[in-house]
């Protein structure tokens, strides 16, 4: 396979060669002297890891044809190969190919892992849609539970570092702390009929279920293709920024992190997903929150110390440097972000990423969005009898579950050491 290097039975690749973020794949195991139906993800210098192994079969063989390594058995094949287009790093497929109907619907592999939590993705409620409609919003609620959860993130899982989520130790980019997505699994038969499968993950063991029905009707052979996407943002989509019948509104969205020293504060980063089609112009706009009764905003003004540039038309994460860095103490704040555009086009918008992460921990918009173009530059006030932000007339509401794709970038204050002295914290 094209740049990987094999020893013994074992197929390795540096998938990411940034020695701050390194990403690893592993094919078979290393450890052992005979090829074994399993792959391994290293994320940070090997810091965490994953690896899945597919029930073994006497008799079976491994070959290398087509760009796929297949581990092929009389009645079931595992075949592994590498998707680029599945995330933006790229991806790994790992999926079964059913020559004839299985014993049983559910398909077992075993797995290990080190220093990572895995969280799984529901369905979007309806009450969470409609905090997303606006006014003459003629989308059905299904319709808006796709654009915020696509198909294939509805029931995937998103895996994070169980520890490296607040700050930047070691030299290491961990961002948002986000190692990879298992994204929800399908399954295809002969004449190209599909059906969504459940995955489920428990300690020690990663499982796909497909539907008996669609196994006893299919035309074989079935592949099934649990697919993993190397991501450093969340899979789901909140809005930054919406023209609704050329009423441009912006979303406020963010969460809590933890400054756990004295530091200054160089820049905001947000991941930035779908843009609008026809904008000359579009903007970005973040700030960092104190938890208290009236606090001081440390949102930049429009220009200068924000992203607002004529040339930001594509997706990804965007920073935003602060050109007087403002000096915080260790304390809990929450981080936020919003978007703007300027120029024609209607039912247009610019979202940001997120996944369910079981903490509460976000903030979306309250009833509405704040309207672009008349944004305070002071005077937040949290009220925490209702966790809620009075934003002017505009409030916005702490939501559960929300891990925001945003960070912060901060130089420690006191104790200089060259080497840990740029950290970033993380929502």
């Amino acid at each position: 396979m094209d740049r990987f290097t094999l020893s013994a039975n074992t197929l390795s690749k540096t998938v990411k060669d940034n020695p701050a973020d390194r990403i690893e794949v592993e094919i078979g195991d290393s450890k052992q002297l005979d090829f074994k139906p399993q792959f391994k993800i290293k994320r940070w210098d090997n810091e965490v890891n994953f690896s899945m192994r597919a029930i073994e079969e006497a008799g079976a063989t491994m070959v290398e044809e087509d760009g796929k390594v297949k581990y092929k058995g009389r009645n079931v094949e595992v075949h592994q190969y590498e998707k680029p287009d599945a995330s933006e790093d790229g991806g790994y497929e790992f999926e079964w190919v059913l020559n004839k109907k299985p014993e049983s619907n559910v398909l077992r592999t075993t797995i290990q892992h080190k220093g990572l939590d895995f969280f799984y993705q529901p369905e979007i409620t309806d009450e969470e849609a409609l905090a997303s409609m606006f006014d003459g919003d003629k989308r059905t609620l299904e319709e808006i539970k796709r654009e915020m959860r696509p198909e294939n993130v509805v029931g995937s899982y998103a895996v994070y570092h169980s520890t490296k989520q607040n700050n930047f130790v070691g030299g290491m980019e961990y961002q948002i702390g986000k190692a990879f997505h298992i994204y929800r699994p399908h399954a295809v038969d002969a004449d190209g009929v599909k059906v969504w499968c459940e995955l489920d993950i428990k300690e020690g063991e990663l499982t796909v279920t497909v539907p008996e029905d669609f196994l006893n009707k299919a035309s074989y052979p079935v592949v099934v293709d649990p697919t993993f996407g190397y991501t450093s943002a969340g899979a789901s989509n909140m809005s930054l920024y919406d023209n609704n019948s050329y009423r441009d509104t912006s979303w406020i969205v963010g969460g809590d992190y933890t400054l756990s020293e004295a530091g200054d504060v160089s820049s905001i980063s947000i991941y930035v997903g779908a843009l609008p089609a026809s904008y000359s112009k579009l903007e970005v706009f973040g700030g960092i929150w104190t938890k208290g009764a009236v606090n001081t905003s440390y949102r930049s003004a429009r220009t200068g110390e924000h992203i607002h540039t004529d040339s930001f038309t594509t997706t990804g994460w965007k920073e935003m440097s602060y050109s007087t860095q403002p000096s915080l103490s260790a304390d809990d704040y929450k981080l936020i972000a919003f978007g703007g555009a300027d120029g024609a086009g209607n039912y247009q918008s610019m979202t940001g990423k997120y996944d369910t992460t079981g903490a509460s921990n976000g903030i979306t918009p309250y009833n509405t969005g704040y309207p672009a173009g008349s944004i305070p530059a002071t005077g937040w006030e949290y009220l925490s009898d209702v966790n809620v932000f009075e934003v002017g007339d505009y409030p916005v509401r702490a939501v559960a579950d929300r891990k925001v794709s945003i960070y912060a970038t901060y130089t420690a204050a006191a104790s200089y050491n060259p080497a840990f002295a740029h950290r970033r914290l993380l929502l």
